[in-house]
């Protein structure tokens, strides 16, 4: 290992492998893990999500107050009965400072509702532990291992809500420190600390951008985020079609998929990777198969529909003033309160005086009185669906698209179509036409399985 004087690195070869909480279920999950990182050739880095339901645990317990001697037991005997080996670390002064730890943040908590910067310290318990856990699994397994904390690499988040981000070169020195000892670093994903030193997390599934920040700061050969399904499908499971597989996205198309609701990929995870070409693969972590990779764009001539999306349950939001005519200071100040609430507006259409909106059905509310004050009239729309449809080559297709569906009699009269650029396509149904859409776009293009056994 060699590096040069001002700090970087030299013919080094890096991958990174992340796993997420549903490959941290079982001893057989372990032993995957440790087959894979002893058999990588390249340096390995290993980010860590928390067990199998942890994360869901801690929430619980900020949420219910309930008695926090009889949550940590539960947390420890989560990592406690994965195996034997396990049962040994889980009693080890480190793993029982961290529970210690814990307990007094719980009943901190309990007295200071909505105290953030303890739920945030609550929630990052998860990692902590589940690094220990596998890296104890690792050295028992042959390799020099370590877990490696957020806090010991000094990982640097910045922005609020969720605009969370991993400050790359913050984070950078203290990363490259923690390589230069020579270990395999087996790191906490999903948080680090804010500007004020406080533990901060990201979204729900931040790991895959901790696994994508730390590798373009190593300029790692590639970045696998390991799975408990079989890559990204082209339709989503929880619409009740079996998805093809997809075996290659560019960057701008898994970015578009994972911001319209993907569950097996970060919205975030793409932008760290995409400047540098660093690839990111999707594996199953038991299987031969052989997952998604991501990568550069691919610029088509013809269209190529990868993928459907759909966002439900949405409304749209007509916002008009009588005050405001010019529409750029006028959206504006629209987004501002609507950032103020945490809520992002996916789609929008501003004319003078006018904007439209498309928000999450649960999150609609939050800003609306603001909105009122400010001397706005708020129209909220029925609940509707948004389904896109992603791939490439879509510059000239948007017309031929709308003809296609308007040419389906039976839901013509309920579609919107809304501004499209990019990878995707979008339109606003009703949610009543919601299957029958999916289901005609799925067969139509090929991504269900059903077309490849007829």
């Amino acid at each position: 290992m060699r590096f040069s004087p001002s700090g970087g690195l030299e013919s080094m070869s890096f991958i990174v492998h992340k796993f997420g909480g549903s490959c941290l279920k079982s001893e057989s999950d372990l032993a995957r893990i440790a087959e894979i990182v002893n058999n990588s050739e390249e340096r390995v880095v290993v980010v860590i999500s928390a067990f199998n339901g942890v994360t869901n645990l801690l929430l619980g317990a900020i949420d219910e107050c309930e008695s926090s001697g009889d949550f940590v037991g539960e947390i420890r005997a989560i990592h406690r009965e994965i195996s034997l080996s396990t049962a040994e670390v889980v009693e080890t002064e480190e793993f029982a400072r961290l529970l210690t730890r814990l307990q007094s943040d719980l009943k901190l908590s309990q007295s200071s509702h909505n105290n953030i910067r303890v739920e945030h310290r609550i929630l990052a318990y998860g990692e902590k532990l589940a690094t220990l856990v596998v890296a104890d699994y690792l050295r028992r397994s042959g390799a020099t291992a370590e877990s490696i904390s957020a806090e010991e690499i000094g990982i640097a988040i910045i922005g609020e809500g969720r605009q969370r981000r991993i400050d790359l070169a913050a984070t950078s020195p203290g990363l490259l420190n923690i390589i230069q000892k020579g270990v395999i670093p087996v790191i906490t994903g999903w948080y680090g600390s804010n500007e004020s030193g406080e533990i901060a997390v990201l979204e729900r599934g931040g790991s895959d951008v901790t696994a994508a920040a730390i590798a373009r700061i190593l300029q790692a050969n590639n970045v696998v985020l390991w799975k408990d399904v079989e890559g990204v499908l082209a339709v989503p499971p929880r619409l009740g079609l079996k998805g093809l597989r997809i075996p290659y996205l560019g960057y701008s198309e898994a970015s578009e998929l994972a911001r319209l609701g993907s569950t097996v990929l970060h919205p975030h995870c793409i932008e760290p990777v995409a400047t540098v070409g660093i690839p990111i693969e999707l594996r199953p972590l038991h299987g031969a198969g052989n997952g998604t990779v991501i990568g550069p764009d691919l610029h088509l001539e013809q269209p190529q529909v990868k993928a459907i999306a759909c966002a439900y349950p949405v409304r749209m939001v007509t916002i008009r003033s009588p005050i405001h005519r010019r529409a750029s200071g006028f959206t504006l100040k629209v987004l501002e309160i609507l950032e103020q609430h945490d809520v992002e507006a996916w789609f929008l259409h501003a004319l003078p005086g006018s904007i439209e909106l498309i928000i999450d059905d649960d999150g609609f509310n939050r800003p609306l009185e603001d909105l009122k004050r400010s001397d706005f009239y708020v129209e909220v729309g029925e609940v509707s669906a948004v389904i896109s449809v992603i791939g490439s080559g879509f510059a000239n297709w948007s017309d031929g698209f709308k003809q296609m569906m308007l040419e389906q009699e039976c839901w013509k009269e309920g579609l919107k179509f809304i501004n499209s650029e990019g990878p995707s396509l979008h339109l606003l149904a009703d949610k009543n036409e919601l299957d029958g859409i999916i289901e005609f776009l799925s067969h139509t293009f090929g991504l269900i399985e059903s077309e490849i056994q007829n």
